[in-house]
């Protein structure tokens, strides 16, 4: 039986461009080759060219641009796009990638790659003005939605409030959301990431602190890195846990989220903020799936992680997220920064509210808009301290965040 497609929002702009690389990275099986596919499908087949690139003989045949461009116009005169899957294997993808599109020869080259570290990373100088990048990340309400669209405006709400309710539990990886068992499906993931990962691909030398590491982050979500204190608590050097935390990172797993700086004596500038990308995982790690929501002591948790989460999938170019924190206390889950354009959210696992912090970031900082993300979308003070103030559903944050700052889909946002 063929496996249900649900089409991603990625911003188009460049990706018929045969003079760039299109590289598209995120994490494993969050459908990047698919999502490739469903572009490269319009051509003939014969023009097109797959390769797998965790298979030792290709990276071998991979090694040089030049020879590979020879072979090509020898054995497979018809292939005009080359599809590198999985291109962190290669032992120098910028390279190589540089060779393809410095030659001209009019060949479309596309890689993915599920780690920035061995992709990203490595490219970013070599192919500076030869590509343009994707990043692909678990699913949003918003393609949730958009792929079972309801005719009748309330019941595509009520849907997408489900959808998002859902996800506080399982996460967004098409595979788990079309799966019959989704927490044994989260289950296998994490561990093929804990141990494929960690111990084959990074070398990781001590595997079962990594794992409790995991654990130990899923269970502070939105809470301050203490490098000491983890150290402490998994018995491995602070550097060892920043190392651990640098390649989660790179994964696409977690993410340090860094506090806004805007020049006020009273902030806390450098402690960061751990957070997931996905939910599901977070619970994954935890064995944490009681279906009921309302009553979960980590109601709060899962709310503002689950935020997170869906702003990294709506953010627009240009856009930095980050949180504040003031010394006296007051702080602003999320603050959303484009040069000086300045957006803050409060996020609300009940009803919405306006609390002293959410009067001590806009007297200090005057943002163009205060967003409060809430179940209960009950009426707000239209503005506090003369800021624009607006509550909404977390059905509709992420479409609210794209129009707001710009986004056109998957596009090179936060990384």
């Amino acid at each position: 039986m063929q496996t249900p497609w649900i089409p991603r929002r990625v911003d188009p702009t460049g990706l018929d461009d045969v003079r760039k690389a299109k590289l598209v990275v995120g994490p494993r099986q969050v459908g990047k080759s698919s999502w490739v596919w469903s572009r490269l499908a319009a051509y003939e087949s014969s023009s097109v060219l797959w390769l797998n690139c965790e298979e030792e003989r290709i990276r071998a045949w991979l090694s040089s641009a030049g020879g590979v461009l020879a072979d090509l116009s020898h054995e497979f005169p018809t292939v005009t796009r080359l599809f590198l899957e999985e291109a962190q294997h290669l032992s120098d993808a910028g390279l190589l990638i540089k060779g393809l599109v410095d030659a001209r020869q009019g060949l479309d080259v596309w890689a993915t790659g599920s780690s920035s570290f061995h992709l990203e990373a490595r490219t970013r100088e070599s192919l500076a003005g030869r590509a343009t990048r994707r990043r692909l990340l678990p699913l949003s309400v918003l393609e949730l939605t958009e792929a079972n669209a309801l005719p009748v405006h309330a019941a595509a709400i009520a849907q997408a409030e489900r959808n998002a309710r859902r996800q506080w539990l399982f996460g967004g990886y098409p595979g788990v959301w079309l799966a019959a068992n989704p927490a044994r499906e989260l289950s296998e993931l994490l561990e093929a990431i804990v141990v494929r990962d960690a111990s084959d691909r990074f070398q990781i030398k001590y595997v079962d602190a990594f794992r409790r590491l995991v654990q130990l982050a899923a269970g502070q979500v939105g809470g301050l890195v203490n490098l000491a204190e983890w150290s402490s608590h998994l018995g491995i050097a602070a550097g060892t846990v920043r190392d651990y935390l640098t390649l989660l990172e790179e994964a696409f797993i977690v993410k340090r989220l860094s506090p806004f700086a805007g020049g006020k004596r009273s902030e806390l500038t450098h402690a960061t903020r751990i957070h997931f990308y996905d939910m599901g995982l977070r619970n994954a790690a935890l064995n944490a799936f009681s279906p009921d929501l309302d009553v979960r002591p980590d109601r709060g948790a899962l709310a503002e992680g689950w935020v997170f989460g869906e702003l990294t999938k709506s953010l627009g170019f240009g856009w930095s997220l980050h949180y504040w924190n003031a010394k006296g206390g007051a702080e602003m889950d999320f603050v959303l920064v484009s040069g000086g354009r300045v957006v803050g959210i409060e996020v609300k696992a009940g009803a919405p509210r306006v609390t002293r912090s959410t009067r001590s970031f806009a007297e200090a900082y005057r943002p163009e808009l205060i967003l409060i993300v809430a179940s209960q979308t009950s009426a707000a003070p239209p503005s506090v301290e003369a800021t624009p103030l607006r509550v909404v559903s977390f059905a509709e944050v992420g479409q609210v965040v794209a129009d707001l700052t710009g986004a056109h889909g998957a596009d090179a946002g936060i990384f």
